[in-house]
């Protein structure tokens, strides 16, 4: 039987572990004959009450007969237990969704082990050691049934769509974590921002606009996307790298360890084989050539882009779920944006433009646009805020929410089949209800897979390359500068809690009121769980006020 997580493995079995040792008491202290008791009493008290006497004995003895036999069907598929439907002889599993980090996931198991700590914590839930009152794994036939049904509509309703994952969330969740502290990597990134960086862009605020080239203006335009007049803000500057007199005119001031002298670029070395005599006496070259800044960022071993994208497991992580999940422009662009990325993360001291390399706005134009983006997006970006905050505790606490919601369900459905005097309502009653909690889970999946078509819809043609700056400004403390990210945020929020409340409510359309008292649950749990975050949002939210 396919669960939705490793939690519910555990709570499943918790859960008829608890309603066996409720049936237990139920039936070992004798309070099982009471429902019938109850039965016969009623049909003889209407009788009399109705007048009957003498004459209406078969009326009398049929509708006894009629309760008994219902409530002795009810009893033998809700609340008596068989060895045939045990969990012990159903292997409860969950495979956890593929990933591009995990392209062929394994399948976790109650009798294989999951592989988490949940083997070790609730092991007792498996060997029965928790308690030594009858076997713990019986599950009457009608629950089993439903339990299975349920499963196998849930698991359908997720198969029957192709998932092109939620590998967009997962690249900005892998973003917001990934940083640089291999010591190594700082001091080549330290080194390029010095000696080829902050030279070019020197050079380029002394240029006026037909100082460039037909080539460089189109870069330049603020319609060419990626790229436009912010691409000159950082070291990886397309600009720079192609405009004649930047990246492939300057060389480094010092030797770069990994770059092999060549004699036709480092002309300042002596050459031995030109025949020529050396400059002075004794004189050695030094072991590293001087590479060109164009070929000192692009080379695709020891380039310092090359190390800032792959130096960790997690940068590779990042790139190879970046890869898969999104479209690009071209392979250039795509490590261009990664790298980006890096650099936003790195130490800012020595990436903040406007404090080092100058802002190209007066201080008046800088103020003014700081003062209109704030207001604009103080609103919206109060909301993203909290959306952002929120949205990963949530995520994380809904699907254990369930579980332990099922487990509540299963503990109590013996005791609720008992005290309704075994009536046919509570087989119903009870099946909407696990049926509509095990749903919940099919419910994520398609939040989650609207969520990636919104994000293919509000970022058309190419979006890794606009992803990706966004993602940087996000991971960076800014707002964005579409405010994209913030209400694709805030539409994930209200897809994940409010798919399942909106079909828990519709439940209540069968003519029950289950449904109501599920959302009512479901209503109070997910209140729960956003308190989880609520502290953190309100910190991060005075904060962005301030």
């Amino acid at each position: 039987m396919q669960l939705d997580s490793y939690l519910e493995i555990f709570t499943t079995m918790y859960g008829w572990a608890f309603a066996n040792i409720i049936g237990e008491v139920i039936t070992g202290t004798g309070l099982v004959i009471i429902p019938f008791a109850i039965i016969i009493f009623q049909s003889w008290r209407e009788a009399k009450e109705q007048g009957l006497e003498s004459s209406g004995v078969l009326a009398l003895l049929e509708r006894a007969m009629t309760r008994l036999i219902i409530a002795l069907f009810v009893m033998s598929v809700c609340f008596a237990t068989t060895p045939i439907t045990s969990l012990h002889h159903t292997n409860l599993a969950y495979m956890p969704p593929a990933t591009p980090l995990a392209p062929s996931p394994v399948q976790g198991s109650r009798d294989g082990g999951t592989g988490s700590g949940f083997d070790s914590a609730m092991h007792d839930s498996v060997d029965g050691s928790m308690s030594g009152t009858g076997n713990l794994s019986y599950v009457p036939a009608w629950w089993y049934s439903v339990m299975a049904i349920s499963s196998g509509v849930n698991h359908a309703v997720r198969n029957g769509l192709n998932n092109s994952g939620n590998s967009i969330r997962m690249v900005e969740d892998l973003a917001r974590t990934a940083t640089i502290e291999d010591p190594k990597v700082l001091n080549a990134v330290q080194r390029f921002y010095s000696e080829c960086f902050i030279p070019a862009r020197s050079r380029y605020l002394t240029l006026t606009a037909g100082d460039i080239s037909p080539t460089g203006q189109t870069i330049l335009d603020p319609t060419n996307k990626p790229y436009g007049p912010t691409d000159v803000d950082w070291m990886g500057s397309q600009l720079f790298r192609t405009e004649p007199g930047f990246y492939a005119h300057m060389r480094s001031y010092n030797p770069v360890p990994g770059f092999a002298v060549d004699f036709t670029r480092d002309t300042d070395y002596y050459n031995p084989s030109s025949g020529l005599p050396p400059p002075n006496p004794g004189v050695i070259n030094p072991a590293w050539g001087r590479p060109t800044c164009k070929e000192w960022w692009e080379d695709s071993s020891q380039g310092v882009r090359e190390q800032m994208i792959s130096h960790s497991s997690t940068w590779q992580q990042l790139l190879n779920v970046g890869a898969s999940a999104m479209t690009w422009g071209s392979n250039d662009q795509r490590k261009d944006s990664f790298a980006r990325l890096a650099q936003a993360k790195a130490n800012p001291s020595f990436v903040d433009q406007d404090r080092i390399s100058g802002s190209d706005y007066d201080l008046m134009t800088t103020i003014g646009r700081a003062v209109g983006g704030t207001i604009s997006a103080l609103g919206v970006g109060t909301s993203g805020i909290v959306a952002s905050v929120a949205i990963t505790p949530l995520m994380t606490a809904l699907p254990m929410m369930q579980a332990i919601v099922l487990m509540g369900i299963y503990m109590f459905l013996p005791l609720v089949t008992f005290l309704s005097g075994f009536d046919l309502k509570v087989m119903f009653y009870g099946a909407v209800a696990i049926f509509t909690v095990k749903l919940w889970a099919a419910m994520w999946f398609i939040a989650q897979w609207i969520d990636t078509r919104l994000i293919d819809a509000m970022y058309p043609g190419l979006p890794g390359n606009v992803i990706f700056q966004e993602l940087t400004n996000i991971t960076n403390g800014s707002i964005p500068e579409f405010y994209k990210r913030i209400i694709l945020n805030v539409l994930l929020l209200t897809l994940f809690i409010g798919l399942p409340l909106i079909w828990t409510a519709m439940m209540g359309w069968v003519g029950v009121r289950i449904g109501e008292q599920l959302t009512n649950i479901a209503g109070q749990s997910e209140a729960q769980a956003r308190s989880a975050a609520s502290n953190s949002t309100s910190i991060a939210t005075k904060g962005r006020v301030k």
